[in-house]
């Protein structure tokens, strides 16, 4: 069942349009990888999937984004509740300059949580990011003080921590070592039984890792969209073949 459906979406950045008539229907409980080349697109439609494009100058979105049968384009939706159903994890981790517990009470505390239930929501993302048995005896040490894997596991569990529905990633592990990375790569794989997960990623093998389905993007275009078998094996379309197989271009 979908959880997230685009339906002829188009973004433009001034006059250059970055996305072009995109349609495509996101699975719940599955991972999705958008790859292709840089400039593709994919990255940007990951952000117009929870409206961070909002905050670029000189942004146009077009088209429908459906989610809990509502468009979060429609200009009475607050594109802050959006977010919070919709997380976003980036590239490198952007951590708050604060202790690895106020790291996720922060946006608890924003919505009026009380301690009680702050504590239960710390230690409760930081089990389901495979992080609290690292962590647990110095939550008040500085979250800048953790590994790069550590901290991407900590950026998940404050996504977590708003209890979102679908947790997007823009190459979360592109900057992480084997060993950190295998670490995010299990841990999405059993998140996606709570959570649907979209990633973002330049790694050919990660998405055949990981992925249920993928979607390739060239310059805007979506081309191919399928189960992540059959875009590795044997997929429609000769530009996603040139592609994965390492003779694009």
């Amino acid at each position: 069942m979908g959880i997230i459906t685009t339906k002829n979406l188009n973004l433009y950045y001034g006059d250059k349009q970055a996305i072009n008539n995109v349609t495509m229907e996101i699975e719940k409980n599955e991972i999705t990888a958008l790859i292709g080349p840089s400039g593709c697109g994919k990255s940007t439609f990951l952000r117009v999937l929870n409206r961070m494009n909002d905050i670029i100058p000189n942004c146009k979105t077009t088209g429908e984004v459906i989610f809990d049968d509502i468009n979060i384009y429609n200009s009475k939706i607050d594109p802050m509740l959006i977010r919070k159903k919709i997380g976003m994890v980036f590239q490198k981790p952007n951590l708050f300059p604060f202790s690895i517990y106020d790291n996720i009470a922060y946006a608890p505390k924003y919505h009026g949580k009380k301690r009680g239930e702050i504590d239960e929501i710390v230690e409760s993302s930081l089990r389901a990011a495979a992080l609290w048995e690292e962590v647990k005896d110095r939550l008040k040490k500085s979250a800048l003080s953790l590994s790069g894997g550590q901290q991407q596991r900590l950026c998940i569990a404050r996504t977590i921590a708003l209890n979102p529905e679908v947790i997007l990633l823009d190459e979360a592990t592109s900057a992480l070592d084997p060993i950190s990375t295998y670490n995010i790569e299990d841990l999405l794989g059993r998140l996606k039984k709570t959570y649907t997960v979209v990633i973002v990623t330049h790694n050919m093998q990660q998405a055949s890792r990981i992925a249920d389905k993928t979607a390739f993007f060239l310059l805007g275009d979506l081309i191919e969209y399928d189960s992540t078998e059959k875009i590795f094996t044997n997929p429609r379309d000769k530009k996603t073949l040139d592609y994965v197989s390492g003779h694009f271009g």
